[in-house]
């Protein structure tokens, strides 16, 4: 009752205004569903008729189907925390890590400027290319999504 009264002592231009900004908020919310809803259409179209491959890119109806069969039978659960885990460790050890080496380079002049032109390169490393090679190296394993975590970081 309250908010009613109080959206009566509004003037009459500030109730235009309010009316206009709403209409013009649900049009774009409105246009931003649209647009969504024609990509995944399209994209559900091109995979079942065959223009990309399915095996690659899988259609939505295909993903939402898994991922209600695994919520099912609880496999996306044990997957979930799987990630949140990876996500938590290799968050962790670059912050630990990243700390100290800011630490010390910011108490070591002299090693910061010997360091520097080797972090530079490091930085400009297209660190997402390692991950091959950190599962050639270190397996399949939740090992290996902790250290590529750690080396994008």
């Amino acid at each position: 009752m309250a908010k009613s009264a109080a959206k009566n002592t509004y003037s009459p231009s500030h109730q235009l205004f309010l009316k206009k900004y709403y209409k013009r908020k649900r049009s774009i919310r409105l246009l931003q569903l649209l647009i969504i809803l024609f990509f995944l259409a399209l994209w559900e179209i091109t995979t079942r008729i065959g223009l990309v491959d399915s095996f690659i890119f899988s259609s939505p109806s295909r993903v939402a189907g898994t991922f209600l069969d695994m919520a099912a039978d609880g496999t996306i659960f044990y997957h979930t925390g799987i990630t949140l885990l990876e996500t938590f460790v290799s968050f962790t050890i670059v912050n630990v890590f990243g700390i100290a080496i800011a630490i010390l380079l910011w108490w070591n002049e002299k090693l910061a400027k010997v360091l520097e032109p080797y972090l530079v390169v490091l930085n400009s490393l297209p660190k997402s290319a390692l991950a091959p090679v950190f599962i050639v190296w270190l397996g399949n394993n939740v090992k290996t999504i902790i250290v590529a975590a750690v080396s994008v970081e």
